[in-house]
């Protein structure tokens, strides 16, 4: 008997994709799209309302129009 008729192939299964795990997967990635595209939102309305203060308001949060007006400008994905 040779120590090679003794040693068993261990074989990687596949893995196993069920239903329930891909639809988990999409919810997932639903989810966090979801979450960025409301981010994304609350971060251009910021933007917008920063755009309408008046100089009193903009020096008592500590920046000048031309920062504001930078600020206000940039598109929602930055």
């Amino acid at each position: 008997m040779s120590i090679v008729s003794n040693v068993r192939m261990v074989r990687a299964d596949a893995p196993s994709f069920s239903f329930g795990r891909v639809m988990s997967l999409l919810a997932g990635t639903v989810a966090v799209g979801i979450e960025k595209a409301m981010t994304r939102a609350e971060l251009a309305r910021s933007r917008h309302q920063l755009a309408q203060l008046d100089e009193r308001l903009l020096r008592d949060i500590g920046i000048d129009r031309a920062t504001a007006r930078f600020e206000a400008t940039k598109p929602f994905w930055s």
